[in-house]
């Protein structure tokens, strides 16, 4: 069995996990530069994204799916909704249930803000072929699944 790492071959800057992080960071500050005219950074989108693809409602199923702590994922809520993106209501269903939705404002500019996303993607990205996007996909598909 293949093995690509072992302790005489093994260095910091040609690891799998250094070059996604750094990819990441990079990736991730593209982004936050391209929504400041919104107000909104890469953290806050991921929450915004969810909320507007009905991958979570609460701020626990939030905080599951973006791999986060509560406390966190409520000070980033905080921030949201002082921003007027989003809003907070306790659930008619269960009192105790506070679920989290999309206001009108964030309704209007989620077309925007996800060009930023898609335009900041396409950056990273030039120079890629199509067939190497789908290849370098499947190769991160992978490797979460061997997770």
């Amino acid at each position: 069995m293949f093995r690509p790492y072992s302790l005489k071959t093994f260095s910091r800057e040609e690891s799998i996990g250094y070059l996604l992080k750094r990819a990441g960071q990079q990736l991730g500050g593209t982004v936050d530069r391209n929504l400041a005219p919104f107000d909104m950074t890469h953290a806050q989108l991921g929450i915004f994204l969810k909320l507007l693809h009905g991958d979570a409602n609460t701020a626990a199923d939030l905080a599951r799916e973006l791999m986060t702590d509560t406390g966190a994922m409520t000070r980033m809520l905080d921030r949201l909704e002082e921003k007027g993106f989003i809003q907070r209501t306790r659930s008619n269903a269960d009192r105790r249930v506070v679920e989290v939705a999309l206001t009108s404002k964030g309704e209007r500019l989620a077309d925007e803000m996800i060009q930023v996303v898609v335009n900041s993607l396409n950056h990273h990205l030039r120079g890629f072929t199509e067939s190497e996007v789908t290849q370098f996909k499947d190769f991160l598909r992978r490797m979460i699944a061997n997770s």
